[in-house]
């Protein structure tokens, strides 16, 4: 299992150490938010600029207006950005993804928590190279892992999808393997490893990649 730390619970008075202590991830989760589709804010593209990311990152954009981003995210480095499909609907979903390929990033949608996974239809079965599930309602951390979203999983691949499946929300190392069995690519996990002291971390991801 490849494990991409979120930071959205990071000291960021503090974010160099804090990037050390989860340098043995496999990537670095950057969420994203802007007040619209989620009502937190985050920070953007500019204030990452001088930060010296010890693993590739990948990109969930929690915004309105997902095309708004991506350029900027692609100069910063991002291998993967992901963009909700209810942000977008069907339609412009289809056509950024399309948009995204051509710019040379990795290109994915997100389900929400509780959105239903025929929101993705065969096209974007093709077209997207991840698919990130939400195991939780976006836009905040520390929520519980919904089980329900296991079953996303199973149904995006008796569908055929053969790109990265990412699951993000509520993951731990009481339910790391059941997220693996259900054929999960990577795991976002957020609070529940910095929220740890930092000293703990590598272990821990140690931990979850075994499974």
């Amino acid at each position: 299992m490849k494990i991409a730390p979120s930071i959205l619970d990071a000291d960021f008075s503090q974010l160099g150490a804090e990037l050390d202590s989860i340098s043995a991830a496999d990537r670095i989760h950057l969420d994203i938010m802007d007040g619209q589709y989620v009502p937190n804010i985050t920070i953007g593209a500019g204030v990452l600029k001088k930060v010296k990311f010890p693993k590739e990152i990948e990109v969930h954009l929690m915004t309105l207006n997902p095309e708004n981003f991506i350029d900027d995210f692609i100069a910063l480095g991002a291998k993967t950005i992901t963009f909700h499909i209810e942000a977008t609907g069907i339609n412009r979903a289809i056509e950024l993804l399309k948009t995204m390929k051509t710019k040379g990033v990795q290109a994915g949608i997100t389900l929400d928590g509780y959105t239903d996974p025929d929101w993705i239809t065969d096209e974007m079965l093709v077209l997207a190279d991840q698919i990130l599930i939400m195991s939780v309602k976006s836009g905040f951390g520390g929520q519980s892992f919904m089980p329900a979203s296991l079953l996303k999983v199973e149904d995006l691949r008796a569908r055929g999808f053969k790109g990265e499946i990412e699951i993000d929300g509520g993951v731990t190392l009481e339910n790391i393997k059941e997220v693996a069995d259900a054929g999960v690519d990577i795991a976002v996990v957020g609070s529940f490893l910095m929220k740890k002291i930092p000293a703990e971390r590598a272990a821990i991801i140690a931990e979850m990649q075994k499974v």
